[in-house]
């Protein structure tokens, strides 16, 4: 192996949030020039930064490549692996380094609402967010006053690292009254940790009575009002409003009318152009393109090169990027550049026309991919487009 490639120390612990340092080894063993070109691999791609991705070496040098790991908090506690491959001159190599996220555990709750009204019972919500990088186990518990009884959903609950979790919580009367003030009972929700963590959150449950005060004069308001709303109704409102819809429903009569002839002619017209329309024979084509990094690479087919009078109109356009290489595809019609599209936002992206593209006998249908970088684990960039659509004479 001309080029060699190792990390110094390969094993490195960190804790979550933190950033870690490692030192990438690379020893050209030859007496030539060489350029090679890193690529960052492993479970930890995502986290990895690279200060430069090409480097240059002399006859025989070493040269260190600083490599830092973002361990975010979002990161299980345990092993992870650091990767980094080295390509150039035909050959590749890699370099392996583990780093070890220390195992974190923390937690909050809260209590949503804080406090509830009703006659019948307070319904609430223990709200619980695991931020830490370890599954926790929380048991739940509830103090309450001898007139009240709580109900938990889920008395012990076990919540993966970096999710949330929401318990019911009721807390019910043991008995209801029909009038008189309101009634506060208070109560405190209890919670250990797995991690010996403890939370005490106090609520309030307010026991309203079940005929509000509001209710008598709110009943006598409303039959008053409907008993108003009627005799309008029967001696103002009524005759008005059938005078208003006997004229509107001849005036609709009318529009109506109208607009179903309209509706009929344009069918009517659709019909004799689509009547009109030579959609052909249906037909299809795939052209498949594979460029090596930094080059352009053309796949082409030359459509009725004898000469028959015969046009294709291509309706449907996919263009298919399955490895995630980023580059530039570009769909052409004798060297015009029809659709071009950046590979980097897409895997597959269809177009459907309204109006066909048209390819007269002795066109080229051609794919033209200019490879900027490889998808991940290839080392070219692979790229390909469907059309469908229909052939007639011309």
């Amino acid at each position: 192996m001309s080029v060699t490639a190792s990390f110094q120390p390969d094993h490195i612990a960190a804790s979550p949030g933190q950033a870690a340092a490692l030192s990438l080894h690379l020893q050209n063993n030859t007496a030539a020039e060489r350029v090679v070109t890193l690529r960052v691999g492993g479970g930890l791609a995502a986290q990895t930064v690279l200060q430069t991705e090409t480097i240059y070496l002399d006859p025989n040098e070493h040269f260190e490549v600083p490599v830092i790991v973002d361990a975010n908090s979002g990161l299980a506690a345990g092993p992870h692996s650091c990767v980094i491959e080295v390509a150039g001159d035909d050959e590749t190599t890699s370099a392996a380094a583990t780093v070890e996220i220390d195992a974190t555990a923390s937690w909050t709750a809260r209590l949503v609402p804080e406090q509830s009204s009703s006659p019948t019972a307070g319904r609430h919500k223990v709200a619980l967010d695991n931020l830490g990088n370890v599954p926790i186990t929380v048991e739940i518990t509830t103090t309450t006053e001898a007139d009240v009884v709580a109900e938990i959903a889920a008395p012990t609950i076990n919540i993966d690292s970096g999710r949330s979790a929401n318990v019911e919580l009721r807390i019910a009367p043991h008995s209801r009254f029909w009038s008189g003030p309101a009634i506060e009972h208070p109560f405190t929700v209890s919670m250990i940790g797995s991690d010996n963590e403890q939370w005490t959150l106090d609520g309030i449950y307010t026991q309203g009575p079940r005929v509000r005060p509001w209710f008598g004069p709110a009943l006598a308001g409303m039959v008053g009002a409907l008993l108003l709303g009627t005799l309008a109704w029967f001696l103002l409102l009524k005759p008005a409003v059938e005078d208003i819809a006997r004229e509107e429903a001849t005036q609709l009569d009318a529009l109506q009318q109208d607009a179903l002839d309209d509706q009929v002619a344009a069918i009517e017209a659709a019909a004799e152009e689509a009547s009109q329309l030579p959609l052909g024979q249906p037909t299809d084509l795939r052209l498949a393109v594979q460029a090596d990094p930094g080059t352009t690479a053309t796949e082409s087919f030359d459509f009725d090169q004898s000469g028959g009078g015969r046009v294709l109109s291509v309706s449907d356009v996919i263009f298919q990027n399955p490895t995630g290489a980023v580059g530039r595809l570009e769909l052409l019609r004798d060297g015009e550049v029809l659709l071009d599209q950046e590979m980097a936002n897409f895997r597959d992206l269809d177009f459907h026309l309204v109006a066909p593209f048209q390819f007269d006998s002795g066109s080229t249908i051609s794919l033209r991919v200019t490879c900027q970088t490889p998808g991940p684990g290839t080392t070219s960039c692979e790229a390909s487009a469907t059309t469908a659509g229909f052939v007639d004479e011309a």
